[in-house]
């Protein structure tokens, strides 16, 4: 049986697990440890495995 989880992101700051909260075609990054919503791209650039850096057009 193979078991499909999904990858866990990391808070860039305190470095717990964050929460993805998707509403209205948008994702955000939300700590519960630190207690604050996140920066895409701090989330992004703390992840790379998660988030593989797209090639600048």
């Amino acid at each position: 049986m193979k078991m499909n989880s999904k990858p866990i992101i990391v808070c860039p700051d305190c470095g717990k697990e964050i929460e993805v909260l998707k509403a209205c075609g948008a994702s955000n990054f939300f700590c519960n440890h630190c207690n604050e919503l996140k920066s895409s791209q701090r989330v992004k650039a703390a992840n790379p495995i998660v988030f593989p850096a797209q090639p600048e057009k």
